[in-house]
């Protein structure tokens, strides 16, 4: 899951619809140390991962951890992260259909599209495949509200459509995955251990968390504990990517060098992705802001939500929560530049938009 946008919870605080912040907005950036790690949450969680693909490639012993350490600290992160998603907001947030119409179109057809034609250059490597898949079906919307933000993107349309997208996530990625490996074998594939491990890292935060959202709509000591808890996104993002990195990374050591291999793919999705959000929100004349909010949500992935479920894979396959975990390396730096060029492309474009 992407960790550009840590905000604050969202469901139902005064003065605004419920899915917004004080007098109907996202939630004001963090201050100080965590307010700098919101704004540029690449080079923590960079650094992190890069930390931990060292520590696992130094000292092989740390893959001999128990499997209880990673899942715990990315079920920490995951629960941290859905603190400022609007789940308990579902249906009650003011969507704007075109906005969601174009989103959905970007995210649930063109991606997926997009990410076949990548994973068929690895598909001789079904560790890098099943990586791949897991990495780029998984759209990482509402949690880059920040950097929209500061980018000039509308907060507000991206912000509302988070829970609609994380549910619309719940069915395509499993559905596109299975789809999209039919004839690679993957369904025979033992999978008998994801079930316990989506429900200790998934679904229990994400029951939890809507929960808390739902008794913080009249407590508001509960609204201001969850927004103090979703400052800490980025670095228990950094945290979770760069343990599972270390303990992966020996378990994994006779293959890792294939990495190289499924790098360049996630590169090249970003790329592609940059002009196609742009066009789909000009033809769906989405003002300025929205067609800039677009094309960060065509490009974040969920990766941190899909993590459990790769490294929760059958003996053979320690590779693929590494994958995951590059992807997100490679993802956070690609949207800090998308940061620096969506807002000149954007501006540049001669497309009809809408009214901001």
């Amino acid at each position: 899951m992407s960790a550009l946008a840590p905000q604050g919870p969202a469901a139902g605080r005064s003065g605004g619809a419920p899915g917004t912040g004080p007098g109907g907005g996202v939630g004001a950036p963090a201050r100080g140390a965590l307010g700098w790690l919101e704004a540029h949450p690449a080079p923590p969680i960079v650094a992190a991962i890069a930390v931990g693909f060292a520590v696992g490639a130094l000292a092989p012993e740390a893959g001999a951890a128990p499997d209880a350490l990673p899942f715990g600290l990315i079920a920490l992160a995951i629960t941290v992260t859905l603190a400022g998603v609007p789940l308990a907001a579902v249906g009650r947030t003011v969507l704007d259909k075109r906005f969601l119409s174009a989103l959905l179109l970007l995210s649930v057809v063109v991606g997926p599209l997009l990410t076949l034609v990548l994973s068929r250059i690895v598909f001789r490597d079904p560790d890098l495949q099943l990586g791949l898949l897991l990495m780029l079906l998984a759209p990482g919307v509402g949690l880059i509200v920040g950097v929209v933000r500061r980018a000039g993107g509308d907060a507000e349309a991206l912000f509302a459509a988070a829970p609609i997208m994380l549910l619309v996530q719940a069915v395509t990625v499993p559905g596109l995955l299975i789809l999209f490996t039919l004839s690679d074998g993957f369904l025979a594939l033992d999978v008998s251990g994801l079930p316990p491990v989506i429900l200790a890292t998934i679904i229990g935060p994400a029951l939890a968390i809507s929960a808390l959202q739902l008794i913080g709509e009249r407590a508001t000591p509960v609204q201001t504990a969850l927004r103090a808890v979703n400052r800490w996104t980025v670095p228990a993002t950094a945290v979770a990517a760069g343990t599972v990195a270390a303990v992966f990374t020996p378990r994994a050591a006779e293959r890792i060098d294939l990495l190289v291999a499924v790098a360049p793919l996630f590169g090249v999705y970003l790329i592609v992705m940059t002009p196609l959000g742009i066009l789909i929100g000009t033809a769906f004349s989405l003002s300025i802001g929205g067609v800039r909010s677009l094309t960060f949500a065509g490009a974040a992935r969920n990766g941190l939500l899909v993590l459990p479920i790769a490294a929760a894979f059958e003996e053979g396959f320690e590779l693929v929560p590494l994958v995951v975990v590059l992807g997100m390396a490679i993802e956070v730096i690609g949207l800090g530049i998308y940061r620096l060029l969506v807002p000149s492309l954007t501006s540049q474009s001669r497309g009809a938009y809408s009214r901001d």
